[in-house]
């Protein structure tokens, strides 16, 4: 990445394009060129965020930021609110459309699941590959106290015609999410998830595969038996179905 395009990128000109740039944006340039845009709390209130968590993971740095991003959103003037919200949901920088992903699930934290899942889909189905992962990554913590209610919210979700909130509905309850905590109950005991999983097995995006592909990998490392007989019982037919079951099993495929 060139001197010249991290600078666009740290001044919230233009998105990053791959993970590497994801990683490398300084969040505290970043909170430093959006403050002129800002009411003077708020501004402030990024940029004290932005530089307590600058040692932390980048999980942690845009956690970090949406949380105060959220709590200013909650005490703001309702006038204020309605105004500065747009201006961060359509914002140029995909990292800061990320901090309002965290913002959003913290502001749903106590509506319920089915107002706070459907809020979180302007965020997965974002433009932007980074946005899309951080919008499960954000709300995943508050599925995860609910299991039995969030799997069945998500079924009826998971039929939606856009491929990227069915992509998120897998997604978001992977046994072993990337960068974030993994879901012991779903580790041990990954049947409670089969009637969101096998309406699943044949699904025709790509996008979509990989996550029910990488669902049933995360849980064929601790239960290869359950991977293994859902498998005979619903044996995989059609190109679909075969490229989900291949990816799906590659880690069973190493052990042999």
């Amino acid at each position: 990445m060139s001197t010249e395009r991290k600078l666009l990128i740290d001044q919230g000109h233009i998105e990053t394009r791959n993970l590497a740039e994801c990683l490398a944006v300084d969040q505290v340039a970043l909170a430093a060129a959006l403050a002129p845009q800002l009411e003077p709390s708020l501004a402030a209130a990024l940029h004290d965020a932005a530089r307590a968590s600058q040692t932390l993971g980048i999980s942690k740095k845009v956690a970090s930021l949406g949380l105060a991003l959220g709590q200013w959103l909650e005490t703001a003037r309702p006038a204020l609110r309605k105004k500065t919200w747009p201006l961060l949901l359509e914002h140029r920088s995909d990292t800061v459309r990320s901090w309002a992903a965290f913002a959003n699930a913290y502001c749903q934290r106590d509506q319920g699941l089915e107002q706070a899942l459907p809020s979180q889909f302007k965020f997965a189905t974002d433009t932007h590959f980074g946005v899309r992962e951080w919008a499960w990554i954000a709300l995943r913590p508050y599925l995860a106290r609910d299991l039995a209610g969030a799997l069945a919210l998500l079924r009826n979700h998971a039929r939606n015609d856009d491929p990227l909130v069915r992509r998120f509905c897998i997604e978001i309850l992977r046994p072993r999410g990337v960068w974030c905590e993994h879901i012991a109950a779903l580790k041990t005991a990954p049947e409670m998830a089969e009637p969101l999983l096998i309406p699943m097995l044949d699904e025709a995006d790509k996008y979509a595969q990989d996550s029910v592909a990488n669902w049933l990998n995360d849980a064929s490392k601790t239960r290869p038996d359950w991977v293994l007989r859902l498998f005979e019982q619903y044996s995989p037919s059609g190109k679909a179905a075969t490229r989900i079951f291949t990816r799906a099993t590659r880690s069973l495929s190493q052990q042999q």
